[in-house]
Parts: C-alpha cells; sequence; structure tokens
C-alpha cells in the first residue's frame, strides 16, 4: 500500500511539473520583424530611400543614353566595315571596345553606389530600429524578437514589423 501511494504521489508530482511548465510557456511571447519591410515603409525609410531611388534613376538614365550610343556606334562600325581600310576599321573598333569598357565600369559604379546609399541608410536606421523594438518588447513583455529573414518557420500572428513602423514614425523628426 505505502508503494501505491508513492507511485501516485509522484505521478501528482510529475503531472503537476507538465501542467505548470505549460502554463508558463503559454504566457511567453514570442515575435518577429522583417527588416526590409521597416526600412521601406517608416517614415525616414521612405523618405531616404525615394532619394536614393531618384540618384538611382537619374545614373540609369545617363547609362542607357551611353548604350544607346554604344549601339549606334556599332550599327555604324558593322556598315562601314566593307568601306573602311583594315587600319581605320581595327581603330573604330578600338574605339568601340574602349567605350564598351568605360559603360561596364560606369554601370557597375553605379550598382555599387547604390549598395552603398542602402548601408549608410541601413546604418543610420539600425539603431533607431533596434530601440524601437526594445520599446515594444519592453512595454510588451516579450521573450524574444528576431528579424524574420532567419527562422525556418514562424506564425504571421506574431509579426511585430507594423509595430515597429508605428514606434520608428513616434520618434521620426523631418529634416528640413
Amino acid at each position: 500500500m505505502k508503494k501505491s501511494g508513492l507511485l501516485v504521489f509522484t505521478i501528482l508530482i510529475i503531472l503537476s511539473f507538465l501542467f505548470y511548465s505549460k502554463a508558463v510557456i503559454a504566457d511567453e511571447k514570442y515575435g518577429v520583424y522583417d527588416l526590409r519591410k521597416i526600412l521601406t515603409q517608416c517614415a525616414e525609410g521612405k523618405k531616404d530611400l525615394e532619394m536614393i531611388m531618384k540618384m538611382d534613376s537619374e545614373k540609369t538614365k545617363a547609362i542607357k543614353v551611353k548604350d544607346a550610343e554604344l549601339k549606334k556606334l556599332k550599327e555604324d562600325l558593322d556598315k562601314k566595315k566593307s568601306v573602311l581600310t583594315e587600319a581605320a576599321f581595327k581603330e573604330k573598333e578600338m574605339e568601340f571596345q574602349r567605350k564598351e569598357r568605360y559603360l561596364e565600369i560606369l554601370a557597375k559604379d553605379s550598382a555599387d553606389d547604390m549598395k552603398l546609399k542602402e548601408k549608410e541608410l541601413l546604418d543610420k536606421l539600425m539603431p533607431k530600429i533596434e530601440k524601437a523594438i526594445k520599446t515594444i518588447g519592453d512595454r510588451e513583455k516579450y521573450l524574444v524578437i528576431i528579424d524574420a529573414r532567419y527562422p525556418s518557420y514562424f506564425n504571421k500572428n506574431i509579426d511585430l514589423t507594423q509595430k515597429v513602423i508605428e514606434e520608428l514614425d513616434k520618434t521620426y523628426k523631418p529634416e528640413k
């Protein structure tokens, strides 16, 4: 009889730990945020992104103009191939190749500038984003908040991206 009482007592203890741990886990809150969405939708990020996109658009137009000139030069070169002497043709072909390399360098520099500007935007906003996430985490008692790009799965109900955007926008003061 003593053994059965001890067995029942042990089972009750084990069950109480199981129920207690489930209750504790149920109270823990987890959250995720989408950094790319925050950068493109918060007020400060939108402003900076518009400036970057405008700069990129201007550079893209210039590259397209140079590309059109290069295509025209290539067509002229192909048309005049039979008329030009071999030396003149080689000179024109070298000129075309120089302009083609210049265009490639221009396009690469433009892409590098875009990446640099995006990195500057991220470096400028990241401390503010982290502060907004910490504020939300402290205020709403989250156990952990992580970037949505890294987990394999998460329930969309724990996505805090919009709250982070709203928190960032509360502190944003546009520069004049």
